[in-house]
């Protein structure tokens, strides 16, 4: 008798890279799929003992793990958590857990036999009919093929500048925050003049700061930034750098376009393209750098 589950496919990930697994979520649930995702099931897991709820979910209720490998996936406790759950059932069912790579990090228990995807070679959207092609499904509305193949133009979707802002700053802040709690640092956001406030402490004092505001230096629906060593003062709060959102066709995805002109930026005074946590790692890296003296 075939076996039921609650879920089709449990997706295990770092914080760091939800900003691509998210997309794969929300493709998958528009297409049908039961699909365990933390912030599917936020009300349901409210006051629940997590370990036990999610083991059982990696362990018992899910037909497929799709086990998001990265740097960032082999340092957390939560991935570890979840990866050995997933590992149990792998154990007396072969084939459970499906790798998909975002770099070549070796992960205990996942053998570099075990044929994995590269999923930087995919959108979200693409790796999403993936997932659905191993569960043996389709896309809901896709085109009919002609027996001629043709090329398809890439069009800029519509999207929010303004609300993009505020999705930015919010992930920003929630995501330094959590690698401040694993990097003994501390962390503290406020906000003040229509500036979003970030401060990074070290035993008592600001090792940096930085200052995000909505337009200011860029147009009305920017981001201006102004990043200082140590405390924030009225002569480092200027801008020295901002950015501007737009569609990037070839990613499918928005993107923040920077121009920093700081003296430490790299590198320097070039405009560049980034996603959410490619942004987040940009902004880690100076704070990294400041921290240990590097500048």
């Amino acid at each position: 008798m075939t076996k039921k589950y609650q879920y089709d496919v449990a997706l295990s990930f770092a914080g760091e890279d939800r900003d691509y697994v998210e997309q794969v979520a929300k493709v998958l649930e528009a297409n049908g799929i039961k699909v365990h995702y933390d912030r599917f099931n936020q009300v349901q897991v409210w006051g629940r003992n997590l370990a036990e709820h999610f083991d059982d979910i990696y362990r018992n209720q899910a037909q497929y793990c799709v086990m998001f490998i990265s740097e960032n996936y082999a340092k957390k406790v939560w991935p570890s958590f979840e990866k050995r759950s997933a590992l149990s059932r792998e154990v007396i069912e072969s084939g459970y857990i499906l790798p998909a790579r975002f770099d070549d990090t070796d992960i205990l228990g996942i053998p570099p036999s075990k044929a994995y995807i590269d999923i930087n070679q995919y959108n979200p959207k693409q790796f999403a009919q993936l997932v659905m092609e191993k569960l043996g499904k389709t896309l809901i509305s896709q085109p009919i093929q002609n027996s001629q193949s043709f090329r398809r133009p890439k069009i800029a979707k519509s999207f929010d500048p303004y609300k993009e802002s505020q999705i930015w700053i919010n992930y920003l802040t929630t995501e330094l925050e959590k690698r401040c709690e694993s990097s003994e640092m501390s962390f503290s956001s406020f906000s003040r003049d229509g500036k979003e406030c970030l401060r990074f402490v070290i035993n008592g004092k600001p090792v940096y700061s930085i200052n995000i505001q909505l337009g200011a230096f860029s147009r009305d629906h920017g981001l201006s930034l102004s990043y200082a060593h140590g405390e924030m003062s009225a002569i480092s709060a200027g801008f020295n750098a901002f950015g501007e959102f737009e569609w990037d066709k070839d990613r499918e995805c928005v993107i923040l376009k920077l121009n920093d002109f700081s003296v430490y930026a790299r590198p320097t005074n070039e405009r560049q393209g980034f996603i959410q946590h490619e942004f987040l790692d940009y902004i880690w890296e100076k704070v990294c750098n400041a921290t240990e003296g590097k500048y």
